[in-house]
């Protein structure tokens, strides 16, 4: 478990070159956690070796010495019983006699052979944003990797290497090394396969199997990843393109700083889309809320200073003092005030409809509204009411479909 504190209201602003302690490209952050768990900054800390695990290293049987299965784990999201509750629900699904493959998932292996990591057997039953409950069963997931025309267990371990399973996503922590290093950000992760050399990091492994933060497995995925990095870097306005007009965006902030294009930072990758799977084709988002994840820079301060990068979402807030989303958000039949518990939960789970197979008409209210969840104006969104600055009906002529103009590279 890791608590992080504000200290200052906001961020300064920061370089977007190397990662690490302080010097290292990243300037000092405002935002500061401590560690009460394990000691997250040391990557690999939850994986099982010879070393750390000597008496019970090649041992297949984990409830052999772990009878009760306990578990110590919490999180401000879930306690020790409730981390207790949900692997022992997972244990149960697998059955006793594979209680390793729960186990592996988070700690590797163990040494064993044939062990498989499962991570969906807990991750699919629990309601987050980007992981809903029944993920796995989601219509689209072109993270495929395995080409088994579904997301499951084998896909999960291309992405994530040893994820430390504390409640919040550091990306050098929580994701791969698909390129050799770990990334800093979200969207190095991302950029790393959707660029005009992404599909040749399949040449080589890209799953780590048995959770040494080491690639062992070669895939083939049914899909080869589309280029987004070269509009990304050269001509669209959700990317590094910077636009020198004001643009109507709702006024949230999150500690004081506005979330939107705060001197036009790019968005984070999953402010649009989730990564796992969805039932929006494109894997847009399903909930207004996804749109709220931003990053911030932290540098944790009791037993290291190391400083990187932070996910945030107003589902881990809980990890920080005084770290909150406000803003007032007017929609077409009823006000948000973020600040409030309630009307930020409710404002989160306002739905976002991407179909690609209707009726331009359908198809038009559909887009718009993602649109409408980020920007603000006069007209609102039939879908989840929420304002825009354009007509949906009628803007660009109303016999074309938003994703003609309204996509990577063509966003204004």
């Amino acid at each position: 478990m890791k608590r992080l504190i504000l200290t200052a209201a906001g961020l300064s602003a920061f370089a977007l070159s190397g990662c690490g302690g302080g010097g290292s490209g990243i300037a000092d952050p405002d935002v500061y956690y401590r560690d009460f768990g394990v000691n997250v900054a040391v990557r690999s800390s939850p994986y099982l070796t010879k070393e750390n695990h000597p008496d019970g290293w090649g041992q297949p049987n984990c409830l052999l010495c772990h009878q009760g299965f306990k578990h110590t784990m919490a999180t401000p999201s879930f306690p020790t019983q409730a981390y207790q509750s949900l692997i022992e629900r997972a244990v149960s699904k697998v059955g006793k006699e594979k209680a390793i493959n729960v186990c592996s998932a988070c700690h590797g292996t163990n040494g064993v052979e044939g062990v498989k990591r499962n991570c969906l057997v807990c991750h699919d039953s629990i309601d987050k944003l980007h992981f809903y409950k029944n993920t796995s069963s989601r219509k689209q997931s072109f993270h495929d990797f395995n080409g088994n025309e579904k997301i499951d267990d084998g896909d999960c371990v291309v992405c994530h290497w040893q994820s430390d399973m504390d409640g919040i996503v550091e990306p050098d922590t929580d994701l791969g090394a698909l390129n050799g290093v770990h990334p800093r950000k979200v969207n190095d992760l991302c950029l790393t396969c959707h660029s005009a050399t992404g599909p040749e990091i399949f040449n080589s492994p890209v799953a780590d199997t048995d959770g040494d933060g080491k690639a062992d497995s070669l895939l083939t995925p049914s899909k080869l990843p589309p280029d987004i990095e070269t509009p990304w870097n050269n001509n669209d306005w959700h990317g590094q393109n910077s636009f020198t007009s004001e643009r109507l965006f709702e006024e949230i902030t999150l500690s004081g700083e506005l979330l939107f294009h705060s001197n036009h930072s790019p968005l984070v990758c999953s402010q649009c889309h989730n990564p796992h799977a969805s039932n929006n084709d494109k894997l847009i988002v399903e909930k207004v809320g996804e749109t709220l994840i931003s990053e911030k820079v932290v540098r944790q301060v009791d037993n290291t200073s190391e400083v990187k990068y932070a996910v945030i979402d107003p589902q881990v807030t809980a990890y920080f003092k005084d770290l909150s989303f406000s803003g007032i958000v007017t929609a077409k039949d009823r006000t948000y005030d973020l600040s409030k518990a309630e009307d930020l939960k409710a404002f989160m789970n306002l739905p976002v409809k991407n179909l690609d197979q209707v009726d331009v008409k359908t198809a038009r209210a559909y887009t718009s509204s993602l649109c409408a969840a980020c920007h603000s104006g006069s007209y609102y969104s039939p879908v989840n009411n929420l304002s825009l600055p354009k007509d949906v009906e009628t803007h660009g002529g109303s016999n074309n479909e938003c994703t003609q103009c309204h996509v990577h590279g063509h966003t204004f």
